[in-house]
Parts: structure tokens; sequence; C-alpha cells
């Protein structure tokens, strides 16, 4: 798959996508410093982040089965319309306990932002060029994380955190409008929404996880992977600025230098996939992760977080196209949109406690702990992707 082969629809919601999250990543890094700037102890920001979790398990079944009823693109502009209220809600929060309400809207959208982009990729990927169509398609999206965290930690150092959210938020607006347009010029089929549908569906995908020993493990590694995310994410922004005495606009600096990093080998990532297989690639992104977690413990020095960075840029890139190229494969083209919601949700089911535990490692242990539990969760799921993830596809069989 090259630039010019992507298809004009899926070029056109890739760029809605990029200017969407371009408004999300110049908050959403600085989140947990705005959060203690609202009055959050370290202990209330792992707590903030864990109800994150736990209404991202909320939402994304329901969201990936709503995209498969009414549309891709139609979900898509639905759930950036409620990401809008969700940036408003943070902008406004007086405090950090109502800045929740962010988190409760940011979620609903997300549940049906996510899984839509995921399957209409899949849906629109030509034959034998899955994991590199999502390669270029996450290459072209990580511009966002670029130019967000840059202009997000420029204009909350020199004008604080209300005026970068006030940006971000016309931003999104711009966003939302593209959304909309592009579902409106689009051919509509909605099915009709009933509760029985969303129990078949999910009882058929259930038969179809149990008799798939591929989707089973998929669905362990992707909730190990991202617990180890979670118990350290949350606490990278406290300890980069205060162990490595660096302000917002470099930490901004370090995450733009990271999707950079991300955007310059995500194509080759998922390239490397398709040639080599997606389990060797998953294998190398996980102990490229494994690396940069120890890194940040052994040495916070600048340069050293500068190298960090840019590994974890590099880990995503033969993560993402892999993992999103194995599920895509491994199930029916018309239940893609739950299976996402449910793949999302292997996040919330093994990481629900991790950032309220990350919060008091940090807290109670030392600033270094959640890292290397990080690079501990990294290093363990590396047996399992070598051992589990032997078959690269399976046929997809009806999930109904």
């Amino acid at each position: 798959m090259k630039l010019r082969e992507i298809p004009p629809r899926l070029f056109f919601l890739t760029i809605t996508m990029i200017i969407a999250n371009l408004s999300s990543n110049m908050y959403f890094p600085l989140l947990p410093l705005y959060l203690e700037s609202l009055g959050a102890s370290v202990r209330e920001v792992g707590f903030f982040f864990t109800m994150e979790v736990i209404l991202s398990i909320a939402f994304r079944i329901l969201g990936g089965w709503i995209s498969d009823n009414i549309g891709r693109l139609l979900t898509v502009a639905f759930g950036g319309s409620v990401g809008m209220v969700a940036i408003l809600c943070f902008t406004l929060a007086p405090s950090w306990e109502l800045a929740i309400l962010g988190a409760l809207f940011g979620q609903m959208g997300a549940s049906l932002v996510g899984p839509s982009f995921q399957a209409y990729t899949a849906e629109s990927a030509p034959e034998g060029k899955m994991s590199s169509t999502f390669g270029i398609v996450n290459s072209l999206f990580f511009i966002c994380m670029i130019i967000g965290p840059l202009l997000g930690g420029f204009l909350a150092e020199n004008y604080g955190y209300k005026t970068m959210l006030w940006v971000a938020s016309g931003i999104f607006a711009i966003a939302t409008t593209m959304r909309i347009a592009l579902a409106w010029g689009s051919k509509i089929e909605i099915k009709p929404l009933q509760l029985a549908g969303l129990v078949r569906e999910v009882r058929g995908l259930a038969l179809l996880f149990l008799t798939s020993g591929l989707l089973i493990w998929l669905f362990v590694m992707d909730g190990i992977m991202d617990a180890g995310f979670q118990v350290a994410y949350p606490f990278i922004p406290k300890y980069v600025t205060e162990m490595g005495n660096l302000s917002e606009s470099h930490y901004g600096a370090l995450f733009a230098l990271m999707a950079v990093a991300a955007t310059l080998t995500m194509w080759p990532g998922g390239l490397f996939a398709d040639r080599f297989g997606e389990r060797w690639s998953l294998t190398l992104g996980s102990t490229i992760f494994m690396v940069t977690w120890s890194l940040m413990v052994v040495s916070p020095t600048t340069s050293v977080f500068v190298l960090s960075f840019m590994l974890a840029g590099a880990g995503r890139a033969f993560i993402d196209p892999a993992f999103s190229s194995l599920i895509s494969k491994a199930v029916p083209k018309e239940s893609l949109g739950l299976t996402w919601g449910i793949f999302f949700t292997a996040l919330g089911l093994l990481a629900i406690p991790a950032p309220y535990i990350g919060g008091w490692l940090y807290d109670q242990v030392a600033p270094e702990a959640p890292f290397v539990v990080a690079a501990l969760l990294s290093l363990l799921v590396v047996p399992v992707i070598l051992s589990r993830l032997r078959v690269v596809a399976q046929a997809p069989v009806s999930a109904q």
C-alpha cells in the first residue's frame, strides 16, 4: 500500500482524525499536570485515570456495535460531537473532580470513533496489504502527535492551561464539522438498534473467541501490554518534569519527538509485519518498550528521555499495524466494529486498577516503581506472543 493508493474517503476520514487528535494531543499529554493544577494529588491523578479506564469498559463494546449497525462514518460523526462536549467539560472544569465529566464524555466519544475508524480502515484495505494499510494510515495519523504536544506545551507554559484548552476546543470543532460533512455526503444504511441484536452478536463473538486460540491470546496480550502502559503513563509528565527538571514545553517536544519516530517507522513496521509475520513484529515492539521503560529508570536525564521517547515511537510502529492486522483477519467484516470495541475493552479488564496502583507506587515506594512494573509487563508478554500467536491469520467465520 502506497500513499497514492489510499481510497479517497479513507484519506479524508484520516484527515479528520488527524485534526481531532491534534486537539486532544494538545492537552492529553499534559492532563496529569492540569489535574494537579486543579488540586489533585498524585493518588487522585491515579484515581482519575482508573475512572477513565472503567468508563472505557462501559462504552467500548456498545460503541462498536452501534458502528456495525448504523455505519462507520455516521458513528464517527456522532462520536465527534460527543467528544466536543468532552473537551468543553475539561476546559470549564473548576476542580479535578468535575473534570471526570470530561473523561465520561471523552470515553463515550472514543467508543464510537475508535472502533469505527479501525473497522473502516480494515474494510478499505486491499487484499494482502492489511498491515501496510494500517501502517501508512497510522503514520499519517501520528502527524497530530507531532504538532499537538508542541503547540499544547507552548501554550500551557506561556499562556496557561485554560488558554491552551480553548484553542484545542476550537480545533476540535473544525474536525467535528468535517466529520458531519463526510457522513452527510455518504450512503447511510441504518439497521434497527435492538438490544436482542447486541446480545446475539456478543454471544456469537464470544463463541468465536472461545473457538479461536488466536483471538483469546491476542486479548490476553493486549490486556497485559495496556496494563503496563496504564500503570506508568499517567505519571510520565510528573516524572519527566520533576526528575528531569524539564518544562511543559520541553515535555511537549519529547512527545512530538516520539510521534516523529513513530511516523517514520510506522509504514516500515507494517511492511515488516506483512513480510515476516505479525508475531515477530509484536515481539520486537514489546522488547523495544521493555528497553524504553528500563532506560527511564536507570538514568532520568534529558538525553535518555530523548532516546526513550524515540524508542517508544518505534515500538508502537511495530505493534499497532501488526495487532490491527491480526484482529481484522480473524473476524467477519460485518462484526469488525463490535470486535474492536471488545478489544479496546481488553485495556479495561486487565488495567482497571493499574493507574491507581501506579499512583500508590509513585507516592509510597519510589517515582521509578511504576516504570519498573511497566518494563516487567512488557517483558512478560514476549513469551506469550512467541508461543501462542503462531497462526498468522485464521479464516473468519460468522459471528451470528
